[in-house]
C-alpha cells in the first residue's frame, strides 16, 4: 500500500531541495546521509545568508548533491526520484523528458507515492497527445487515490471537474465535490479550499451559496492551517467583503482579529503566515498596521526556514538590490552611498543567487527565471547560456511574461538554442498577451509584426501592440508608433500629424531627457518628402496639437512602467565564479 512505505526519518516534515523528505521510502544509508549534509547546507543559507563567516554556498552543495545522486540512482529508487524532482535544476538544457519519465517510473515501482504523483502529472502535461502515456498517468491518479493520496485525491477531483481526462475520469461535478468532501472531512485543507471555490462561483447541481463558501474558507483556515485560505480569509478581514447582491457583506472588516489569525498561525509552524506577515509590515496598511521594514524582514526569515518559496523569492531579492531599514533614506551627499547602520540587507549576489535556487526548488517560478539571469549575465557563476535557456523555459512554461520575453530574445538570437525567428515571435506574442503584461514583449512583437519576421507583416497588427505598450507608459512605443504614422498604415496614406504627436507624446513622457527620443524628434522636423519637402510643416504643426490632446487622454499610463524584469541578474558581475 502506498500510505505504508517507511518514511526517511532525516527530519519529520524536514523539506530539502523542495523535497519532503517524508517521501523517501526505504533509503540507503548513503541517501541518508546525502539529505542530511544538504539539509544542513541549505540551514546555514536560510538561517543569515548575509553572514560570510556562515560558509553558506548552496550552489556549490546542491551540484555536489547532483553528482552523488546521480551515481546512487542507479540502485536506490529515492535517488532516482530525488533526480527526477530536480529537473532543469540538475540538468541545464541536456534535460530529457524520456529520462526523466524513466526515472520516475523506477522510484514509482518502489511504491513512492509522490513520485508516482509527479510522474502522473509529468505524463499528463508533456505526453498530451499520446493516448498510452495518458492512461498511465490516469492509472497511478486512481490507484494512488484510492490509497488515500490526499495530492492524489484532489487531482483526480480536478479532472472530474475539467472533463479533460474522459472516458477514464468521467466530466463529474458530483463525483469531484464528494472526494473533496471527503478530503476536507479529513482534514486536507485544499479540498476545503476547493469546496469553498466551488460554492463560491456556483456549479451545475450546486448554487452560488456565499455563506456555506465562507465556512469552508473559515474552516481551512483556522483549524486546518491551509496557506491558501489564511491569505483568502485574512485579505477579507483586512478590508471586509463588500456590499453586493452578487457577493454579501459576510465578513466586516477587522485588522485585529486577521492579525491575530496570522500571527497564531505563525507560531503554529506555519511558514506562509509569517510570510504574510511580512508582505502586511512591508507595504503596511494605511493607519491600521505602521510600515516597519525590520520587522517584515524578521518575518521573511523565519518564513523562509519553513521554506516558504515566496519568501526566499522576496529575500533573494532583497540579497540582490539590497535593503534599507527606512526607504526614505537618502545616499550620502559626499560617497553617494549609504551609511552601513542604515543597511538593513546589503547587496550579495552570491546569497541571491543561493536564495533563488532554494525557491525555485520550492516551485517559485521566478525563481527559475532570476537563476537563468544570473547564469545569462555570468554573475557568480560562469555563464552558461543553454543553461540560462533551461530555466527559462520553465518559468516560461509556468507563466512568467519576463522569462518568456527573455526566452524570446534568446531564441531570437541563437543564443543558448539554434536561432529561430518563428519560435521568437511565439514567445514575444505570449508574454505580450500574458496576465499583467509585459511593455518590452508587446513593443518586440509590434517590431517583428511591422517587419514581418517570424510573423505575417503588418503594420496594424503592431499599431495594436505599440499602443498597449505606450498606455503602460513605454516612450519607446510612442516612437515606433511615430514611424508607423510618418510612412503611412499598410499602404496607407502617411499622417505627419499623428505621427508628429506621437513623437511629442514620447519626449513629454521622458522629460525631455532622453537623447535618443530628442534625437528622433529633430530627425522627424527635418524630414523631407520624394520631392525634398518637409513634411513637417506649419499646418501639420497645428494639426498635431489637436492629435496631442486626444492621444494624452487616450493612451494616458494606467500606472507607472513595469520594470524590465523582475529580479533581473545584477548588471556588475561577481568576480568570483563558480560552477
Amino acid at each position: 500500500m502506498l500510505l505504508t512505505a517507511i518514511k526517511l526519518k532525516v527530519a519529520a516534515l524536514a523539506v530539502v531541495a523542495g523535497i519532503e523528505t517524508g517521501d523517501l521510502v526505504n533509503p540507503s544509508a548513503d541517501m541518508t546521509k546525502l539529505m542530511n549534509d544538504l539539509q544542513k547546507a541549505q540551514e546555514a543559507v536560510q538561517k543569515n545568508p548575509q553572514d560570510p563567516k556562515a560558509g553558506s554556498d548552496w550552489n556549490t552543495a546542491f551540484n555536489g548533491a547532483v553528482q552523488q545522486v546521480q551515481k546512487l540512482a542507479e540502485t536506490d529508487p529515492n535517488a532516482a526520484y530525488a533526480l527526477a524532482h530536480w529537473g532543469v535544476l540538475a540538468g541545464g538544457n541536456n534535460v530529457d523528458i524520456n529520462a526523466v519519465v524513466a526515472l520516475y517510473r523506477k522510484a514509482a515501482a518502489a511504491n513512492n507515492a509522490a513520485a508516482q504523483i509527479e510522474l502522473a502529472q509529468v505524463l499528463l502535461q508533456g505526453f498530451r497527445q499520446d493516448a498510452d502515456k495518458a492512461k498511465e498517468a490516469i492509472d497511478l491518479i486512481i490507484k494512488a487515490e484510492a490509497a488515500g493520496n490526499k495530492l492524489a485525491r484532489r487531482t483526480k477531483a480536478q479532472l472530474h471537474l475539467s472533463g479533460a481526462a474522459a472516458p477514464l475520469i468521467p466530466a463529474s461535478i458530483k463525483d469531484a465535490v464528494d472526494l473533496l468532501e471527503k478530503g476536507s472531512k479529513e482534514g486536507d485543507g485544499d479540498s476545503s479550499v476547493g469546496l469553498y471555490q466551488i460554492y463560491s462561483r456556483g456549479a451545475e447541481g450546486y448554487q452560488q451559496d456565499h455563506a456555506k463558501a465562507l465556512e469552508y474558507l473559515k474552516l481551512a483556515a483556522e483549524k486546518q492551517n491551509n496557506a491558501t485560505a489564511l491569505g483568502e480569509y485574512g485579505a477579507r478581514l483586512l478590508n471586509g467583503d463588500p456590499d453586493t447582491k452578487e457577493s454579501p457583506k459576510l465578513v466586516q472588516k477587522n485588522v485585529a482579529e486577521a492579525l491575530k489569525m496570522f500571527e497564531n498561525a505563525a507560531k503554529g509552524g506555519l511558514a506562509a503566515a509569517s510570510r504574510i506577515l511580512g508582505q502586511l509590515y512591508e507595504n503596511g496598511l494605511g493607519e491600521d498596521i505602521k510600515r516597519d521594514i525590520t520587522k517584515a524582514f524578521e518575518y521573511y526569515q523565519t518564513a523562509a526556514r519553513g521554506n516558504d518559496a515566496a519568501a526566499l523569492l522576496r529575500l533573494a531579492q532583497a540579497s540582490e538590490t539590497g535593503v534599507l531599514k527606512n526607504p526614505e533614506t537618502k545616499p550620502d551627499e559626499k560617497t553617494g552611498g549609504f551609511k552601513p547602520e542604515d543597511v538593513l540587507i546589503a547587496q550579495n549576489p552570491k546569497a541571491a543567487l543561493d536564495l533563488y535556487r532554494l525557491a525555485a526548488q520550492n516551485k517559485a517560478a521566478e525563481a527559475f527565471f532570476a537563476v537563468g539571469a544570473f547564469y545569462e549575465s555570468g554573475t557568480v557563476v560562469d555563464r552558461d547560456p543553454q543553461k540560462a535557456f533551461a530555466l527559462y523555459m520553465q518559468a516560461a512554461s509556468a507563466g512568467v511574461p519576463a522569462a518568456m520575453n527573455r526566452l524570446a530574445g534568446l531564441y531570437a538570437n541563437g543564443t543558448g538554442v539554434t536561432q529561430d525567428i518563428i519560435a521568437a515571435a511565439g514567445w514575444y506574442k505570449r508574454s505580450a498577451d500574458a496576465p499583467f503584461n509585459f511593455p518590452a514583449s508587446k513593443i518586440a512583437y509590434g517590431m517583428m509584426s511591422e517587419q514581418g519576421a517570424g510573423v505575417e507583416r503588418s503594420s496594424v497588427v503592431a499599431e495594436r501592440y505599440y499602443s498597449e505598450a505606450a498606455a503602460q507608459g513605454a516612450p519607446l512605443a510612442l516612437v515606433r508608433l511615430s514611424t508607423l504614422h510618418l510612412n503611412g498604415l499598410d499602404g496607407a496614406k502617411p499622417n505627419y500629424a499623428l505621427a508628429l504627436a506621437y513623437a511629442q507624446l514620447a519626449l513629454d513622457r521622458t522629460g525631455g531627457q532622453s537623447a535618443e527620443v530628442q534625437n528622433y524628434v529633430k530627425a522627424l522636423e527635418e524630414a523631407k518628402d520624394k520631392d525634398g519637402k518637409l513634411v513637417i510643416t506649419e499646418d501639420v504643426k497645428k494639426q498635431a496639437v489637436a492629435e496631442l490632446d486626444k492621444l494624452k487622454k487616450l493612451l494616458a499610463p494606467a500606472s507607472a512602467p513595469a520594470p524590465a524584469a523582475p529580479a533581473a541578474a545584477p548588471a556588475k558581475a561577481d568576480g568570483k565564479k563558480k560552477k
